[in-house]
């Protein structure tokens, strides 16, 4: 009986797991039942792996530890853990699968075939293609021109499908650098860049000086310089002046640019030179134009204003006039009033100055002027004043600084309390003035029904408490008596009347007849009395106000007198008079 036995297991742990291209990666194969124990081998493809390994064992079991970092090249390739009893030929048992690595997609772009470099022209249509390599698959597909990211559109002629794109009628502004790019999800993969050559005809430089001025017998020299693929150019001039057309020929060419020289001799001679080149791709479309004009001094500059000025600094701004046809420089001289010297000299090619290092609360007089080579314009002169510098505070006490809006809201809440201190002012004054007109009104006897008397001993005391208060508990009749003791001066005899304490009787009685009625409301009836008349006369007035009642004395005749009989209407309650109460009220009344 023998003891050697085969290795019975063999297992890889992690089993089949997807790896990342140059990312060290670490698998562990373990074997056991093998008498004696099992040696462990690593394959990949048909190489074996001999470094990065780490084997151990226990009993009859053995595990094999491998570090390695697989590549790109190793997506699909077998590997396998291979355990053998080195005394039993033919005892080798493995595990093992196709690896699959992933990988950021690898990325390559390159011309359509259809074009070679350098052949592509204005009006052709090319296409890009763009070759990619990645695991797992791309979820986007992007292209670049000259860095900006290109999207279909089909009225430009640009159309992106999948990984090819397509320019149609191209044009010189197709020229540059293109690039795509792709991703998944083990990262983003960009392709190298493609130049796209572009041959197309000349055209002007945009940066061209346009407009030459030259005096007469004077030589001009007009540069004219191109843009083209490819750049060897063949150069044409002519002058056009007064419907006609000469051709230049004194002119030298070089690459993409070409200097004419030009005399004007007589005024006729000045109008508009024409320069136009070829070359394998065809003639210049639109030719580049000059204009060559009489040349002088600058014309004045206009509207000049100090538009900022600060404690050490003024701004100034211009509007320039004509350049006299040659290009002009502008100047501003700053001369200090005080002290009659130049303080500043600033040259520009725009007419907007900021002159600064000016000293504080200084008067300023400012000379701005254009100048070109033929001399300078007019001057235009204004004044200026640098601001005064601020005095620095050396106490503790902080600067309140109150702006226009919260000064605008203090003024409005101060005339807001004034407002309201003299309507409560008004009202006080008011209401006072109320109260005395009350106080006045209560003090004030009503004459008009107080008895007529000689003196005032001749008062009752019920009358001392004022005529226009009449007490609850009086009777509603009067009783009067005669004094024949008391006479006017003249001899007429007055009769006085006084209340005595008891009535003796519930009427009225006089030595004159009594008249008692009831005055219809709202009406005031006056009673006239002539001693030697043989009828009273009657009048009745309607009201409009209480007025007061008067009686009429006759001291020629004798005086007949009438008592007057006041009946209540009804009783009026003690304590219900105020200031506000009438002193009349509207009841009949009959008065002598």
């Amino acid at each position: 009986m023998t003891n050697e036995v085969k290795p019975l297991i063999v297992r890889v742990e992690p089993h089949k797991r997807h790896l990342s291209a140059d990312k060290e990666a670490e698998l562990k194969c373990t074997t056991s039942g093998s008498r004696p124990p099992a040696m462990i081998t690593w394959w990949k493809g048909s190489k074996e792996l001999k470094t990065g390994r780490t084997d151990s064992q226990t009993g009859d079991a053995t595990v094999s530890v491998l570090r390695f970092v697989p590549s790109v090249e190793d997506n699909g390739k077998y590997f396998s853990c291979r355990a053998h009893n080195p005394v039993i030929p033919g005892s080798a048992k493995e595990e093992g699968w196709n690896l699959e690595v992933f990988y950021a997609p690898q990325v390559t772009l390159q011309l359509g075939s259809t074009f070679r470099q350098g052949e592509v022209k204005e009006g052709n249509d090319v296409f890009f293609e763009c070759n990619i390599r990645a695991n797992p698959w791309v979820t986007e597909i992007s292209w670049y021109f000259e860095g900006r990211e290109l999207r279909t559109n089909t009225s430009v002629g640009i159309i992106i499908s999948n990984q090819t794109l397509v320019l149609q009628n191209i044009n010189r502004t197709s020229r540059g650098n293109y690039r795509c790019s792709a991703s998944n999800a083990d990262g983003v993969g960009t392709s190298n860049e493609v130049f796209l050559r572009v041959k197309y005809a000349p055209v002007c430089n945009s940066n061209l000086r346009r407009v030459y001025g030259v005096g007469r017998l004077e030589a001009v020299r007009v540069l004219c310089e191109l843009e083209a693929d490819p750049p060897n150019l063949e150069f044409h001039w002519r002058f056009n002046v007064s419907e006609r057309n000469l051709d230049i020929m004194d002119f030298t060419s070089s690459g993409k640019e070409s200097i004419a020289t030009y005399v004007p001799h007589t005024d006729d001679e000045y109008g508009t030179l024409s320069c136009w080149a070829t070359n394998e791709v065809g003639w210049q479309k639109e030719p580049c134009l000059f204009a060559i004009v009489p040349a002088g001094p600058p014309e004045a500059l206009l509207n000049c204003s100090v538009v900022n000025h600060t404690e050490n600094s003024i701004h100034v701004d211009c509007i320039e006039g004509y350049n006299g046809g040659l290009p002009q420089m502008f100047t501003i001289e700053v001369y200090d009033i005080d002290l009659g010297k130049l303080r500043s000299n600033v040259t520009l090619a725009q007419p907007s100055f900021i002159i600064q290092g000016l000293p504080s609360n200084t008067a300023l007089h400012l000379v701005v002027y254009a100048s070109n080579g033929k001399g300078r314009s007019p001057i235009y002169t204004l004044a200026a004043t640098t601001l005064q510098r601020a005095e620095k505070l050396t106490g503790m006490q902080g600067i309140i600084i109150i702006r226009p809006v919260l000064g605008l809201l203090i003024g409005v809440l101060v005339a807001l309390v004034i407002i309201a201190i003299i309507i409560i002012v008004a009202l006080r004054v008011k209401k006072r003035r109320k109260q005395k007109e009350c106080q006045g009104v209560t003090g004030v006897s009503d004459k008009s029904q107080t008895p007529l008397k000689k003196d005032t001993d001749d008062m009752p005391d019920g009358e001392e408490k004022g005529p226009d208060i009449i007490p609850a508990n009086i009777i509603n009749r009067a009783y009067y008596t005669e004094d024949p003791k008391e006479s006017s001066p003249s001899g007429s005899t007055i009769t006085s009347r006084r209340w005595p304490e008891t009535p003796p009787q519930q009427s009225i009685e006089t030595s004159l007849t009594t008249s008692t009625y009831r005055k219809p409301p709202e009406d005031i009836t006056y009673v006239e009395l002539s001693l030697p008349r043989e009828h009273h006369s009657v009048t009745t007035v309607r009201r409009k106000e209480p007025p007061t009642e008067y009686a009429n004395i006759d001291l020629h005749s004798h005086l007949h007198l009438q008592t007057i009989v006041v009946e209540r209407e009804e009783e009026e309650e003690v304590g219900n008079n105020t200031c506000e109460t009438p002193l009349m009220s509207n009841r009949r009344e009959s008065a002598v």
